[in-house]
């Protein structure tokens, strides 16, 4: 292999069934601007428009949720750099790499 030539990716495996597995991420709505960029760019879906305030004293566009935390990839982090306000936060990695193992 040249060093031009990355190694192929493993693969991830889980060692669970993956409702037994808590990583999904969280959404602090206080931060969240409701931009809809995690869900654009989520590709399993876990994102999706919340209800509107009706309280609210100006139209605000909904904040996002957590939808359907069990479709997210086990230790992705993919949607933390595509939130513009930072609301997205995800379990510590390390607490969960017991849960997959890596195959070719």
């Amino acid at each position: 292999m040249n060093s031009s030539q990355t190694p192929p990716k493993k693969r991830k495996r889980l060692l669970a069934p993956r409702e037994e597995i808590a990583w999904f991420p969280e959404i602090d709505v206080s931060n969240c601007s409701g931009c809809g960029d995690c869900a654009d760019f989520c590709k399993p879906g876990v994102f999706e428009p919340g209800n509107v305030d009706p309280a609210a004293k100006v139209l605000l566009r909904p904040r996002m949720t957590v939808a359907y935390p069990y479709n997210c990839i086990v230790l992705c982090t993919r949607c933390l750099p595509v939130c513009p306000s930072g609301a997205i936060t995800l379990p510590v990695k390390e607490d969960f790499d017991r849960f997959v193992e890596y195959v070719d």
